[in-house]
């Protein structure tokens, strides 16, 4: 099932664990995940260095 399929049957079936379970477990795009315990230097660090890579 795509996850726009994923989601309409979300929609129709609200109380359906499992699939909310698979949604939430499938790679989200253009997400970048920092630990909170990172410092903000690190954190400038690891964003400018993923920018570089996109441009």
């Amino acid at each position: 099932m795509s996850k726009s399929q994923l989601k309409k049957h979300l929609l129709d079936n609200r109380h359906d664990k499992e699939a909310l379970r698979e949604l939430k477990s499938r790679p989200k795009q253009n997400v970048i995940t920092i630990s909170a315990n990172t410092s903000v230097e690190e954190q400038e660090r690891i964003l400018k260095q993923v920018i570089e890579e996109y441009e």
